[in-house]
């Protein structure tokens, strides 16, 4: 039987609830996506032209979650192909989804979402498939302090870095695909993601320089918000923790040349998923959130003005 894992791209939580799953099903095929309706409709795509393959197999989708109204029906129609095909799916999410869509999914597959914002999809991933694997126990207690940020000080950042350092790089799907097999047999770290880190955090560090020049600080209401223009090396959350640390801010929106707007809180009075409801494809946790803007990214004001009026929306 084919099997299928698709999992999120962008952090550790998306890998290492990926070599979950591959700890159970070490066969299966591996493949990355992230959010946005050109994501979705490529992931969908691909499982269509594997289901028309063959007939019977499975599916597990991790920490992905059904946001947006324009991806629901895609997703529906995919399932419900599938299970024509004779295909089973699995799904494991922890975002907010929207709710039509939570229970129209719900009704057709095998879905294990946590809607309770204190477990990650690796935690979840463990507690329905691999509860008694030690290998699996460590990677969800690693994606768990990266996801929320807890115990910053003793969190070993370097496989986030490097995740960002593969997805924007030659080979990314290879070099994805390579770190969750080694994570799933226990190796967290070997030779060869110490010379590709290596590279990484010098060209990481220049770029870091160049986005702090972009910095730009405004108050939106009673908030201190820092909007930053973030090259391509620069990961956003562990970026958005040295502005935390150097400035009194109270929110930091970072944003790229592509559009794409990575949104991180340090307060516990603003959410992040909020602000991201207001932009275009925007969906994420109530701590660190993302979507895209429909200005210009070389416009700086023009996206500034934007992600303000996203932020003063969400506060009403």
């Amino acid at each position: 039987m084919r099997i299928i894992i698709c999992s999120h791209e962008a952090d550790i939580d998306g890998m290492y609830s990926a070599s979950v799953a591959l700890i159970k099903y070490p066969g299966a095929h591996i493949s990355f996506y992230n959010y946005g309706l050109d994501y979705f409709k490529r992931m969908f795509d691909y499982l269509k032209g594997e289901a028309k393959k063959a007939v019977g197999g499975l599916v597990i989708i991790s920490d992905l979650g059904i946001n947006d109204e324009s991806v629901l029906q895609l997703c529906i129609d995919t399932i419900r192909y599938l299970k024509k095909r004779r295909w089973s799916i699995i799904w494991v999410d922890h975002h907010p989804w929207h709710r039509q869509g939570l229970a129209s999914i719900r009704k057709l597959i095998k879905l294990h979402h946590d809607p309770t914002g204190k477990k990650c999809a690796t935690e979840i991933m463990y507690d329905r498939l691999m509860n008694k694997s030690k290998i699996a126990k460590q990677l969800k207690m690693i994606a768990h302090i990266s996801d929320f940020m807890t115990d910053v000080k003793n969190h070993d950042s370097r496989v986030s870095e490097l995740i960002h350092f593969y997805r924007n790089g030659s080979r990314s799907r290879q070099k994805l695909e390579s770190l969750v097999r080694k994570a799933s047999i226990g190796v967290l770290w070997d030779h060869e993601m110490q010379i590709d880190y290596i590279k990484f955090a010098k060209m990481s560090d220049f770029q870091k320089s160049k986005s702090l020049n972009t910095l730009v600080i405004k108050k939106v209401n009673s908030f201190d918000v820092a909007f930053v223009f973030t090259y391509p090396l620069v990961q956003a959350s562990l970026f958005a923790n040295e502005i935390f640390a150097k400035m009194k801010i109270d929110l930091v929106m970072l944003f790229n040349k592509e559009g794409k707007v990575s949104i991180r809180r340090n307060t516990h009075k603003i959410s992040c998923n909020k602000v991201a409801s207001f932009l275009v494809e925007g969906g994420g946790h109530e701590f660190a959130s993302g979507g895209r803007l429909e200005s210009d990214p070389r416009n700086f004001n023009a996206c500034i003005k934007e992600m303000q009026t996203a932020i003063k929306r969400s506060l009403t």
